[in-house]
Formats: C-alpha cells, structure tokens, sequence
C-alpha cells in the first residue's frame, strides 16, 4: 500500500463488510491492493470521496451568476451570517449582495435567463487548478423547484438567519429543506472514509473529517457536501466536473445521480447500507430502495460533463493562463420543463452551486479508514498526516509542518442566489442560439470589492454567428456600501454615483480604445427602424430601444439622470436577432472610470 504520488486526489471506494464487523459497522474502503481486502464481501456500488486543501483562505467565488458566499442584503463589508444556506469556507468579505429591483432593498432582482439560452458560469479559485502544484476538481450542480406546481419553493429570503429545522419560516432563505436535512442527521455516516486524528463527535452523516463537531449550515448535509459522487439521494443535478485527471472521467459519468439511482433504507432511515437496513426491517417495513435517477423525470438530462481543468495560477484568485480570462464554464441553460420536473409553460427558480476540491499529493487517493487515529502506526499502517508535525529531514533539530488534518484536503463552495428560467418566446425559433451577456462585479475600488471584483461585462468577448440571438441583462443590488465591519480587508465604495447602488449601462462606441459613445445617428450594434419588428423581442421602437440601452431603463423616465441614479439595478433587456456582420464594441458610461476601471465589451458577427 505505498502512496501513490502524482496520482488524484479523490479517493475511490467500494462498500464492503469487513469480516470481523456487525452489520450496522459496514464501511467503505479504498481500492487497495492488499490482500485482507480483497478478501472482504463487495456488498455495493462505486464512490468518489473529496479528499481537499489545506490552508484558511484557499476560498473560491462565483462572479456570474453573482455568488452569494452566504451574503443577503448586508451593508457591511463582511457577511453577517457564514452559516446561512450552507458551508463555504471562504473568508467572510466574499461574495455579492442579492439583486434588487427599483430604488428599494426588495432582494426581487433575479436574473431570468431563457430556456435554451446560454451563458458562461464564472468564477475565480486562490489555489488556482491544473497547475501541477495541486490535484483539484471543480463540480457544478444546479437545483430547480417550480412554485407555480406547489411545490415548496427555493428563495433567497429577507433575512440572514438561518432556516429552522423545525419550522419553515418563509423570512430565511432556503435551498435544502428540512426534511432532507432531517434524513441526514439520522443516517449513519459512512465509516469507512478516512478521517485522519480527528475525532468525529457523533455517528450520523452530519459529521465529518472537516466538520467534527456537526456543525449546521443552512440545511445542507455535511456528508453530502464533502464527498462526490455521493452514495444516496441528492437534490443537485450535476452539470460539470473539471479535473486535472481526466482518466476519471468514464467513472463520474457512470456514477453521477443525472444517470444512477442512489441507495437509502425506506422505513429505518438510519441505515446507510442494504444489508443492515435489510436485516433491521419487519415484513412491514420498507427495505432497502434505489431512488429514481434525475433522468427520469427529465429524459433529455445528459450525464455529467467531464473536462480537463484549464490552468490557473496559485495564491492568486487569477486568470486562466489560455486568453487572461477568468475560468469559465460555458452552460446551456435547460428547458423549464426538464429544470423544473414540470409541463414547462410556467417559470421557475434555480439557484447554482460550485465546489472547489483542493488537495495536495501528500498521501494517496485509495487512504480510508484503516488509517484514521492520532498516533504514528495503526494496525501496521503509518498514519500519512498528522496536525503541525515536526518533521527531520536529515537537520540536527526537527521542522515544523502547518498542517490541520480537517483542512488538508478540502472543499470550499459558493452558491448563486436564486435565478429564473424562462420558456422560449415563441417568435424565437427552438434552434436559435441564444447569447447572455451579463454583468459582474460590485461598487468600490479593487481593494475595497475583493475578494469580489470590479464591474465588466461577461463574456465581454463574444464571437457568434449572424443569425444568432443576444440578451444583456443583469442585476444588482442597492445595498453594497462595504461598511465596516472588513475584516482582514477595507471598507468603502469608491464609484460613481449614489453610494452603495450597483448600476450599468450599455452605449456603442467606436473603438475598445474609446471612452466616448457613438453618436446615436451612426449607431450600428442595434436594429433599426426597418426591421426592429423582426429582430427585437418584445417588440419596441427605435427611439424608445436607444434610450433604455443607454439609460438602463431609466430612459422610460421624463428625465433619466445622468450617472443612472434613478435606474433599477436590475436590468432584462430585449433579446435582439444580430444579422449584421462585424465587429461591434459598447461599454458602461458610470463604471468606465478612465484610468483605474474599464467596463467595455466586444461582439463579433461572423
């Protein structure tokens, strides 16, 4: 059993039943190739654990669509409650304030993308990835309900406690629900993944190596969220998994809940294996169940996509290194009816979830339970990591190692806030692509914004074909003052305009270089009067078009003012058919603050 180095870092394990174990004790264990185990009865299916990174601010953020890091409406630098919708362990600056719609603190400004459309997810990771220092792997998932269906619905909430798990006070936000978080901290958790000295303070699946203690964020199930592909039922549909060690691939593929079925006990909840929940079932009680795969209720859902994970810098929160962009994911919105398990004429609500899984190369993928203890040899074993050890590598007095054995090998997450999908108007062909242009970022200078950014436009380098569809549309928030307290970072929101509002614009201008707008009488980006009836939905009027493009809605007003003051920083515009070919750039008049900010965009017709 050497450790096998250079390998990935996330750890495969099978169910097995020790020899020597009662039923209620079965475990999983790695693919090891010593003998004892491969004596052992193979009693279940295939999983991945996340074995990941250890550091404080090894943080990852989500910039499109906006990502919480658990923030609501706050008017402080630091989030109010990191405990809110679930466990991100990012710094506390992080993360962007919910949209809102109007002049107010509604929290009513949800982006709404339509079905079919497209857009990228964007993020940024302090580790970075793919960059050999480090194995990591980058999972997206998203999850819908359907109000309209009675459904319980998703929601952001008005207020930043966090969700009872008795009562469901509709103030809080909500993702999980309480009867899934009710099935976790009765379930057992699995006792055969590798916990290293820490000493896991109860037996069901709400502790964990990086949570010892059980600690409760939002309802989010620990267990679940530390491990991938997890072993029983989820929520999460998955979208992507971007890993270094694209050999796994066909294993995600085949084990991911958007194509297989998970396990769990029907009557005796508690079990998390078929043979104890067999063994402890009557003739009356419900034995041991494979839930549906979400495929089932969405037939045209597709397996997981597996890529190989571009290459971003460490200790940064940087750039991939192919074009100096941020990593993105470039994702195909789904149909509402494949979103929302529903007839699809009616909207609805989504939010997104990215996990960042961070390892170093210190011990091998296949490590389990055999190896968890505080002291150096286990049952013939040595233990591969230890808190702070001091180590001698041949000096006459011994090194000291900052090593937290809850953090090496971690998961960090960051979840957008809730955003909406809409069906397809119907003077939009179904085979038409459609563009998304978006806005990220937040008020305040770069030091005072991190670890969120400054504004600009994503993508604000667009290349499409004639023909094809495109949206700008964004939100923000009235309600991003940056106050103290900051923590390790500064408060203030240096910008223009009314402090602490988030707003955008879009004006054509002539060259990326520019900083002044094109005349309205030599505009070119947008339709015009002859065919603005064909290639604008909803139809509007030239006249009307120009003045809320560049006003962002305040145009509607008698007098827009000119810094944006009295426009909503939520903005839906149009979608316009582009059929002229060219290159055509725009940017932001309030956000362009020439020398220190630049907002500007670029799409190219081919």
């Amino acid at each position: 059993n050497k450790t096998a180095f250079g390998r990935s870092h996330i750890q495969q394990v099978l169910y097995i039943r020790p020899q020597t174990s009662k039923v209620n004790d079965w475990c999983t264990i790695g693919n090891m190739a010593a003998s004892a185990v491969r004596a052992q009865q193979l009693l279940g299916a295939l999983v991945v654990t996340l074995l990941l990174v250890p550091s404080v601010f090894c943080d990852v953020y989500m910039h499109n669509p906006r990502g919480s890091n658990n923030r609501l409406n706050e008017r402080t630098a630091n989030r109010a409650n990191g405990n809110r919708l679930f466990d991100s362990q990012n710094n506390n600056k992080g993360g962007y304030n919910v949209g809102d719609e109007g002049q107010g603190s509604d929290g009513n400004g949800q982006i709404r993308y339509y079905e079919g459309s497209e857009f990228p997810i964007e993020w940024t990771a302090q580790h970075g990835c793919g960059n050999g220092k480090l194995s990591c792997q980058m999972v997206i998932q998203y999850m819908c309900d359907c109000p309209d269906c009675g459904n319980k619905p998703l929601r952001d909430g008005t207020s930043t406690a966090t969700p009872s798990t008795d009562n469901d006070n509709t103030a809080t936000g909500l993702h999980e629900d309480q009867g899934y978080y009710a099935k976790c901290v009765t379930r057992d958790r699995n006792k055969g993944l590798f916990t290293a000295d820490q000493n896991l303070r109860g037996n069901s699946a709400k502790y964990t190596r990086q949570n010892p203690n059980g600690n409760r964020r939002g309802l989010e199930c620990p267990e679940e969220r530390d491990y991938y592909p997890y072993w029983h039922p989820s929520p999460w549909v998955d979208v992507a998994v971007l890993t270094e060690d694209t050999d796994r691939c066909p294993f995600y593929r085949e084990e991911s809940e958007n194509v297989k079925g998970k396990g769990f006990c029907g009557t005796n909840i508690k079990y998390n294996n078929e043979a104890a929940c067999q063994e402890a079932s009557t003739r009356q009680d419900v034995g041991w169940l494979t839930s549906k795969p979400h495929k089932h209720y969405r037939p045209s859902l597709k397996t997981v996509d597996c890529q190989k994970s571009e290459f971003t810098r460490d200790n940064h929160l940087g750039n991939r290194i192919s074009d100096a962009q941020a990593p993105t994911y470039q994702w195909t919105v789904p149909s509402v009816a494949e979103a929302c398990e529903s007839d699809g004429t009616t909207k609805c609500r989504c939010v997104m979830r990215l996990r960042y899984n961070i390892s170093t190369l210190d011990y091998s993928w296949e490590t389990n339970s055999t190896f968890n203890g505080n002291q150096n040899i286990r049952d013939g074993f040595p233990s591969p990591v230890q808190d702070n050890p001091d180590v001698n590598p041949g000096t006459d007095t011994g090194l000291r190692l900052a090593m937290n054995t809850n953090q090496y090998g971690r998961t960090f997450q960051d979840r957008s806030h809730i955003f909406e999908i809409l069906p397809r108007p119907a003077a939009v062909p179904a085979n038409a692509r459609i563009h998304n242009i978006n806005v990220r970022g937040k008020r305040g200078n770069i030091v005072q914004c991190y670890p969120a950014v400054e504004y600009d436009f994503t993508p604000n380098n667009l290349t499409i074909k004639a023909g094809d569809w495109v949206q700008f549309q964004w939100t923000g928030s009235n309600t991003h003052d940056n106050n103290p307290p900051a923590g390790d970072g500064q408060a203030g929101d240096d910008g223009e305009g009314t402090g602490g509002t988030d707003r955008s614009n879009v004006v054509q201008i002539d060259d990326r270089n520019d900083n002044y707008p094109t005349l309205f009488s030599n505009l070119t980006m947008w339709p015009t009067d002859s065919d603005i009836a064909q290639r604008v939905v909803p139809a509007d009027d030239w006249t009307h078009m120009k003045l809320v493009f560049s006003h962002a809605a305040a145009g509607k007003s008698s007098a827009p003012d000119p810094l944006l003051n009295n426009a909503s920083p939520t903005y839906r515009g149009p979608l316009m058919k582009m059929t002229e070919k060219g290159m055509f750039h725009y940017m932001c008049t309030r956000n362009n603050n020439f020398s220190n900010r630049s907002q500007k965009g670029t799409i190219i017709v081919e």
